[in-house]
């Protein structure tokens, strides 16, 4: 590395135009679904991101509604194209599901009707990961694939209770791996689990967000990725939050500039000691003045990233207050402001109205929306789960009946009760956030009645084994008391009764047999 950037000092110094690093992207936006609900947004989105792309210097392998067959082969391709390169970016945006923790995305000829399409019908993205490893420095991952599909639903209504449960809402968190390069960046459109928006514009709001930023002059990627959650949380009113995970070993720049605004070679890797020099550096004097300046603010941003993560985490308003006192002027600035101001409004509603206090404090991504079939579903709830749901309406006085699980008419008319009661449409079905509100004002009740059950079992339990041990004990007692009885018949020739009255049953059974012949 340091010889490359020698040679890079000479190009420079006998002022020849360098040429950018190796980069290689692999861009795929699928929304014409044949058998599934389609996506309007997918195919602007990817045309949009690789025309971004080209303009930073990448080589890119683009596709927009693809089969399975047209993404194997975008991505054999993408394959040959990205080893030994300096950055390698994978961007999907489309259908995708998560199969106990791996997650798939959808061509748009799947039809996925039984485990066994997954092998054949889809694309895993850890296959997709391994073929960006390959003498790659740094692997970037972009994944706007967290749309509501129900393909997945119908997947797991096939797969049976028993196994339905490995069949996610969202995608599942990638865990990243050492693979010798520079680091990775893996980004979702929102949280691992959840599912994220389309959006009502041509473009999904993480999309949007990214393309608007990931060109920014002079803006690592680690910066970048901050603007664009900031950019999609307000976007979708708070409903949405892209997940990012990160292990870079120094800030990655994708469009670094000089003073002139050109771009500089190399200078991608923004860890200084791997980075091309700006065409004024002349002499060596300067360069450990740049290092230090950067390796500064590097420390500072990882300082600050720290301090934020603890302060997000305790989510008081004293907290958040330090952070301002510490960091004014801070990337998550406006998000510690907000947060006080939401904090300190449910404070304040809380003390006027405390029955109300449960519901001002849930995180509601989707009160606002209307219960449907497909919304309840998405939950996934097996029988046990269903008669969970039935007991809590049955506490909050909208009697649905015994809990069996089965949610029939009237539970239906029960569901659509409590929503009129809440404000929400009364559609007779469930979403993810009024599930969460009915738990929430349920739960002391349901503790209750859940601990009025355990404590009735054990006493059932206490009963069977104190009536077990009594009949054990008369068992064991009564031959005794009959012993000296039966052993004067027994010597005396005779027999006991109980065998009297065996022997003469079958004399008698004997007897009634002949006469009947």
């Amino acid at each position: 590395m340091f010889k490359r950037m020698i040679a890079v000092l000479a190009i420079v110094i006998a002022g020849t135009a360098p040429a950018l690093a190796k980069r290689v992207a692999l861009v795929i936006g699928n929304g014409a679904y044949e058998n599934t609900i389609q996506l309007p947004n997918p195919a602007n989105d990817a045309q949009q991101m690789a025309t971004k792309l080209r303009g930073l210097g990448f080589d890119v392998v683009s596709g927009q509604d693809q089969t399975y067959g047209d993404m194997r082969r975008s991505v054999m391709e993408f394959a040959r194209k990205a080893y030994g390169a300096e950055i390698a970016v994978l961007f999907y945006a489309g259908h995708g599901m998560q199969i106990a923790g791996q997650n798939l995305l959808i061509p748009v000829d799947a039809r996925i009707e039984d485990e066994t399409s997954l092998d054949f019908e889809t694309i895993s993205v850890d296959f997709i990961m391994r073929q960006m490893s390959k003498d790659v420095k740094v692997q970037m991952v972009f994944l706007d694939a967290c749309r509501d599909n129900p393909l997945a639903r119908t997947l797991a209504r096939r797969m049976g209770p028993s196994r339905s449960g490995s069949v996610g809402a969202g995608l599942a968190e990638i865990k990243i791996e050492e693979t010798g390069g520079e680091g990775s960046v893996i980004a979702f459109a929102t949280s691992p689990g959840d599912v994220a928006l389309d959006g009502e514009g041509s473009n999904s709001p993480f999309t949007s967000a990214l393309i608007r930023h990931i060109d920014t002059p002079n803006a690592s990627i680690q910066t970048v990725m901050t603007r664009v959650t900031g950019d999609v949380y307000e976007a979708t009113e708070k409903r949405q939050r892209p997940w990012v995970n990160a292990s870079l070993i120094g800030e990655v720049f994708l469009n670094k500039q000089a003073q002139s605004g050109k771009p500089t070679e190399v200078a991608s890797l923004g860890n200084t000691a791997t980075a091309a020099p700006q065409p004024t550096v002349t002499t060596p004097s300067t360069a450990p003045s740049a290092s230090a300046a950067t390796t500064q603010s590097t420390i500072a941003w990882e300082r600050e990233k720290l301090v934020w993560e603890t302060v997000k985490a305790s989510n008081t308003v004293a907290d958040y207050k330090s952070y301002l006192d510490s960091y004014p002027n801070g990337t998550f600035a406006g998000f510690a402001r907000n947060s006080i101001k939401r904090l300190e409004s449910s404070q304040q509603v809380a003390s006027v109205n405390p029955a109300s206090a449960a519901n001002t404090t849930l995180p509601n991504p989707q009160l606002g929306a209307s219960g449907t079939e497909e919304t309840e579903a998405a939950l996934g709830w097996n029988r046990t789960k269903r008669r969970e749901v039935q007991t809590r309406l049955n506490l909050t006085g909208n009697k649905v009946g015994r809990p069996d699980g089965a949610f029939g008419p009237k539970t239906r008319a029960g569901v659509t009760a409590w929503q009129t009661a809440n404000g929400f449409s009364g559609t007779g079905y469930f979403t993810a956030a009024q599930y969460a509100l009915l738990s929430t004002q349920t739960e002391t009740q349901y503790s209750a009645y859940i601990a009025e059950i355990r404590r009735k079992q054990r006493a059932a339990t206490a009963s069977r084994s104190a009536t077990t041990t009594r009949r054990t004990n008369t068992a064991t007692t009564t031959p005794q008391r009959v012993t000296p009885t039966t052993n004067n018949n027994t010597g005396g020739g005779g027999i006991n009764p109980a065998g009297a009255a065996f022997i003469g049953g079958v004399v008698g059974g004997i007897i009634g047999g002949a006469i009947g012949r």
